[in-house]
């Protein structure tokens, strides 16, 4: 198929045809083992939203940050900075002339204001508002964070909402770097001329001459809001498939073996999903009949749990490191 028929591609259907939603997720996270110095890693996630909580009622799109929350990198790195003239002064040692001292204020400094502001970093992430949308699952609806003139209806947590059934999704052709124009998708109220401020560009991984990453997006969204079948059996949704009804019951009927994912490290994770775009790439995304759902993923992979990141004294060692020199939680 030419990729020049996905350019009267206007609103992507709400239907999926390639019907595999694998993405690889993080299920053993060693920074939750491990925290370093970061005393207040944990705080986030005590702080969580309600959207944050539930994951199998809620799928949250970022739609960028606020200047406030851009600034906080800055710490990050004036802290680099500091560590590199530490780095400078303890080189200079051996060109040091008898009797001078070394300056101890140098690294100290450093290294307290590292460690102040990594600690900060928790804090201002728990309370500064974040700029997003979510997909209700449940109630049908997509909402936002932020404020969308003319928009009266309100969903229970307070936030302006929309039914699902009013969102859109387009897909657009732009330049996504300096002389290269590539299929991005954009999310929007079908009536974008009123409500202008609902449309988002969604961040996928950049492929200029295919819009597959676009299509296999949109399906994870359409697949997770279809609220007449169980949650897909992917890594995405290990940790809260026995949250949701319909999904608990199902995976009980259909002899799941107990967190099939949590075996597969993040590697054989990425394997597994590269092995999906290779055959996303040569799929025909607006004729194609469409693919069967893979809804017992067991007959067809084996998680090695051997290959799963191991928390070693080299991974303690790097992350004190980063959080020491860089400030990086």
């Amino acid at each position: 198929m030419q990729n020049n028929d996905y350019l009267a591609v206007d609103v992507m259907p709400k239907k999926t045809r390639f019907n595999c939603f694998f993405y690889p997720e993080r299920l053993n996270s060693l920074k939750d083992k491990f925290k370093g110095l970061c005393y207040l890693y944990n705080l986030p996630a005590r702080k969580r939203q309600e959207i944050q909580k539930y994951p199998e009622r809620y799928k949250i799109e970022m739609c960028g940050n606020s200047p406030a929350r851009a600034l906080l990198f800055g710490p990050m790195a004036i802290g680099g900075v500091l560590s590199f003239v530490t780095f400078i002064s303890i080189l200079s040692l051996p060109i040091y002339e008898e009797g001078e001292k070394f300056q101890w204020w140098i690294p100290m400094f450093s290294f307290s204001w590292n460690l102040f502001f990594l600690n900060l970093l928790p804090l201002t992430e728990s309370y500064l508002p974040k700029k997003q949308i979510y997909f209700d699952r449940k109630k049908q609806l997509v909402g936002f964070t932020y404020e969308i003139p003319g928009c009266e209806e309100r969903d229970e947590l307070g936030n302006c909402c929309f039914k699902w059934a009013d969102i859109v999704c387009h897909l657009d052709i732009v330049a996504t770097r300096p002389g290269v124009m590539g299929f991005v998708p954009f999310i929007s109220h079908i009536d974008e001329d009123k409500y202008p401020e609902t449309k988002i560009a969604v961040q996928v991984p950049d492929n200029s001459n295919n819009p597959m990453n676009c299509y296999l997006y949109w399906e994870r969204v359409v697949r997770f809001m279809d609220n007449n079948q169980p949650l897909p059996d992917v890594p995405e949704y290990e940790n809260c498939r026995h949250l949701d009804e319909l999904t608990a019951e199902f995976d009980k009927q259909n002899d799941r073996p107990n967190n099939f994912w949590s075996d597969f490290s993040l590697a054989q994770q990425v394997e597994i999903w590269q092995k999906f775009n290779k055959e996303a790439a040569h799929f025909n995304w607006l004729r194609a009949t469409p693919n069967e759902e893979i809804t017992k993923p067991w007959l067809h992979f084996k998680g090695e749990p051997e290959r799963i990141e191991k928390l070693t004294w080299k991974y303690k060692a790097k992350r004190l490191a980063l959080q020491l020199f860089m400030g990086i939680p």
